[in-house]
């Protein structure tokens, strides 16, 4: 065994790629929307079903499938999940009608429930404690950059092979994933052939323990911690103002700045680039700050509020932006400056959680997934009844606000060994 390694660095190699796929495989229905409609013959009121099937699905088995990634492991659970989406993911190019098409999503959406509290529990065994907050940011880039390419990676597929097929090939991509997954990954690094011990040294500083067999989810605890609760709550405040970036930007450019789809297309990926390189930033700063000054508390809390409160500032400016170039500037601050915040929740998540850090993740996402279930519908009655968006982006800066001031009460501890759940 060499006296040094880096395992854990390919481990996040995995990681990163696989966060890369949840939104390639996700978006890539929205862009193949048109084509199915017309194919199948489904109206555009029926075809909304398909979208918000999916984030029930989501909702309903977040918990419990990241609950299964601590009993499990996560290298079994992980490859469930990403076995479970490509599978359906392929067999969506095999739809005949909305009910096939409706009882596919909602089964994709419940395969892919779990996906990032399990990887964020896998980030939390090979990393140490501060190296969690990059090694998460990393994670979300890699979610941010998926969600800003699928749609021209989704489109030169589906107008190369056609939909049905394009669904096939992302099918097999998402297999040959999960082949790797299995292949390489340990859910104890210390059984890993590629870890040496003094890199096993370093991945336990502050290693958070798995469940004891026949240990008990201590669910009030989790759920009514004052951390969680604010986590959760910090999370849905997040997932709010995101939800705009990923449904009503492009609807938003072509009718309050004239631009046509392929403009809008383009410019719509800007903003989620932006967070990419936020969520890197925001993990890279949080670490520094915690070597620099020793208390992981106030580098994640003071990263997370500033994220917060940059995000709420491209949404106030972003009401009177006069052109689509000064729009799109202020919403890349929005996006940008907020995804500072998604590796310090992640981090502070799976470290409160302890034992049980994937499950508390399932209880802290499962927040995202209700508002992103609120968000696209009060977005659109509120741009339906004022006629522009203006109103939807002081919400989510008031909402970004308030996302803000919930970290004050979220309480990492300064020392890596705490956690809530012990």
């Amino acid at each position: 065994m060499r006296e040094s390694s880096h395992a854990r660095h390919f481990v996040l190699a995995l990681i990163f790629a696989g966060a890369v796929l949840t939104y390639l495989d996700r978006v890539a229905m929205a862009v193949a929307a048109p084509a199915i409609m017309q194919s199948l013959g489904i109206s555009a009121l029926s075809f909304g079903w398909v979208f918000t099937i999916f984030n029930l699905a989501y909702a309903i088995f977040e918990m419990p499938a990241a609950w299964l990634g601590d009993r499990w492991g996560q290298r079994r659970t992980l490859v469930r999940i990403v076995g479970g989406w490509s599978l359906f993911t392929a067999l969506t190019g095999a739809v005949q009608g909305l009910g096939s098409l409706l009882s596919v999503r909602f089964v994709f959406g419940a395969a892919e429930a779990g996906a990032f509290p399990t990887m964020s529990r896998a980030i939390a065994h090979w990393f140490p404690a501060l190296e969690r907050n990059r090694a998460n940011g990393i994670m979300w880039t890699g979610a941010r950059l998926g969600g800003a390419i699928s749609p021209v990676i989704a489109a030169w597929l589906i107008g190369a092979l056609g939909w049905r097929t394009a669904f096939l090939v992302l099918g097999a991509v998402g297999f040959a994933w999960v082949a790797v997954w299995a292949r390489w990954y340990r859910d104890d690094p210390a059984r890993h052939p590629a870890v040496s011990a003094s890199e096993l040294a370093l991945i336990r500083h502050g290693a958070a323990p798995p469940p004891q067999p026949g240990e008990r989810v201590p669910w009030r605890r989790i759920i009514a911690n004052r951390t969680m609760v604010g986590l959760f709550l910090t999370y849905f405040a997040s997932g709010y103002g995101f939800q705009f970036f990923v449904t009503w930007l492009p609807t938003y450019l072509m009718r309050e700045h004239g631009l046509d789809l392929k403009q809008s297309s383009y410019l719509a990926a800007l903003p989620l680039l932006a967070g990419a390189g936020g969520s890197a930033l925001g993990g890279v700063l949080a670490d520094w700050l915690a070597r620099r000054t020793g208390s992981l508390k106030w580098s994640r809390r003071g990263v997370a509020m500033a994220g917060f409160l940059g995000g709420a500032l491209g949404f106030i400016l972003a009401v009177d932006a006069g052109s689509a170039r000064t729009a799109i500037l202020c919403l890349i601050l929005a996006a940008g400056a907020h995804d500072l915040a998604l590796p310090v929740a992640w981090a502070t998540c799976v470290d409160a959680g302890g034992r049980f850090g994937g499950t508390a993740g399932g209880f802290m996402n499962l927040a995202s997934s209700l508002s992103g279930m609120l968000a696209p519908v009060s977005a659109a009655y509120i741009a339906q009844e004022l006629g522009s968006f203006q109103l939807v982006f002081h919400l989510a800066a008031a909402v970004y606000i308030v996302g803000a001031a919930l970290w004050l009460i979220i309480d990492t501890g300064d020392k890596d060994t705490h956690h809530a759940t012990n």
